[in-house]
């Protein structure tokens, strides 16, 4: 296992994604081999973590999966580099609710890996100070070990740092505030790292200023700290952990189709390495940019994305529309999530404009006035379809501004925390299409369900 740190902040917008990618890119600069987590579902900040490393990121979910398994998969994913950098999501206590439950701070118990506190110090003086001594004391143990300031003014760094060492952690440095540092926000609140001009060399700026005012080499001294198995158990983990596909997986040789391209860009890796585990072979192909599903495939995924950014250009891919169409009204299993079920619609909006789409569902999408339905959730099947019999549960989230004038749903939805009840998605003997995002290691079942509809389709 590697070398590891958390970077956790005290809210969202604290600068948590410009540090990490500055602090990877710092890294990388002293040909370090870095590997990058995200915690929560978040696919965004994984996809600029990729576009740093140049390697996939992996998310480090505690309300998919329990503390063992986060370990192991964190284990597992770590051996690809020599320091792992764990990003934290919203304010490190911020969990379900009210509550730390599915937490940053989650996630750092369950690893037993140091945490590094930014502190965004935007408007605020001697006043950080109240902030940080809260945060240490709000949870014992606290697993901060060193604080790193954001945005303060650099006439201030040795008085905060003085008081940071007299509070029994490390002060790790700051950084000033530079405009040329923000990765902006734009469409939905978030962006993906291609869309960001000039990201390498954006980066690169970030990673020279981190040089010159944050203590890298007393980051790296934390991360060594982490190390807390020895290779023999750590080895017996992953033997256990690998075998319980490995039981499952004989005989399995189907073809999984997924979207993948511009429109199309929000997929779990470890979903598709849980297929992979499982005998799937995974080929990718573009509804964009390709004419046709990719030949013998037995299954389709459609993974969200931003698909109304490129509601021309899809409606104008009548052979793919077509085809796609046809081959799921053929009974080839699908999965289709957010962006994907959108994609299946009659029509999509854009821009105030009406585009035709797969056709599969006989109902529009539409965009909303105000964000729909988001974060965590729990569903239950009403009925048996493609993801399990009538009563499964499983957990999912969903993030998304749209509607769909669909008139009947097949899903029952409770978001955790305060309760609330809806019902949405499409679910068939052979299609699931719905806003909420499936977590195959979450919800094993439903992966493996879909991996046997698969395995019948491929059998016919």
């Amino acid at each position: 296992m590697s070398s590891g740190i958390l970077i956790a902040g005290t809210g969202s917008g604290c600068g948590k994604t410009t540090f990490t990618c500055g602090l990877l890119g710092a890294l990388a600069r002293r040909q370090i081999r870095p590997c990058a987590f995200k915690c929560g579902p978040d696919y965004i900040d994984t996809a600029f973590h990729t576009r740093v490393l140049g390697v996939p990121s992996y998310n480090l979910d505690p309300f998919f999966l329990e503390g063992e398994e986060l370990r192991q998969l964190y284990e597992r994913h770590s051996g690809v580099g020599t320091v792992s950098v764990v990003e934290g999501v919203m304010g490190y206590y911020d969990g379900l609710g009210f509550g730390n439950e599915a937490s940053t701070y989650t996630v750092a118990c369950a690893l037993a890996i140091p945490v590094i506190l930014l502190v965004d110090c935007q408007g605020m003086g001697s006043s950080v100070m109240a902030v940080v001594e809260g945060y240490l004391r709000h949870r014992d143990p606290s697993m901060i070990r060193g604080v790193i300031f954001n945005r303060l003014a650099p006439a201030l760094y040795e008085k905060a740092c003085r008081a940071v060492q007299n509070l029994g952690i490390r002060c790790l440095g700051y950084l000033p505030r530079q405009a040329s540092m923000q990765l902006e926000s734009r469409h939905l609140g978030l962006v993906m790292a291609a869309e960001v001009e000039d990201f390498a060399k954006r980066v690169e700026e970030m990673a020279k200023t981190i040089e010159e005012t944050v203590d890298v080499e007393g980051i790296l001294r934390l991360a060594a700290e982490s190390r807390r198995q020895d290779a023999e158990s750590l080895a017996v983990q992953n033997v256990e952990y690998m075998g319980q596909a490995a039981a499952w997986e004989a005989g399995r040789d189907v073809c999984i189709a997924v979207a993948k391209d511009e429109a199309f860009c929000f997929q779990y890796e470890d979903n598709l390495n849980f297929l992979r585990e499982r005998g799937a072979r995974i080929v990718t192909f573009s509804p964009l940019h390709d004419q046709t599903l990719p030949i013998d495939c037995d299954a389709l995924y459609l993974s969200g994305g931003y698909p109304e950014l490129y509601a021309k250009a899809l409606e104008e891919n009548v052979s793919m529309r077509e085809d796609i169409r046809g081959k799921i009204e053929a009974g080839m299993p699908c999965i289709a999530e957010c962006g994907g079920f959108l994609y299946l619609h009659e029509r999509l909006e854009s821009a105030g404009q009406f585009y035709k789409m797969a056709g599969v569902i006989d109902a529009d999408a539409l965009m909303g006035k105000r964000k729909g339905h988001f974060g965590y959730l729990q569903a239950d099947l009403q009925s048996d379809c493609l993801l399990g019999e009538k009563g499964t549960t499983f957990k999912a989230h969903e993030f998304h501004y749209w509607e769909s004038t669909m008139r009947q749903a097949a899903i029952r939805v409770v978001k955790p925390g305060n309760g609330a009840t809806w019902q949405e998605g499409l679910c068939t003997k052979t299609l699931y299409a719905g806003f909420p995002h499936l977590y195959f290691y979450g919800s094993p079942e439903v992966g493996e369900q879909f991996l046997e509809a698969a395995q019948r389709y491929h059998n016919m």
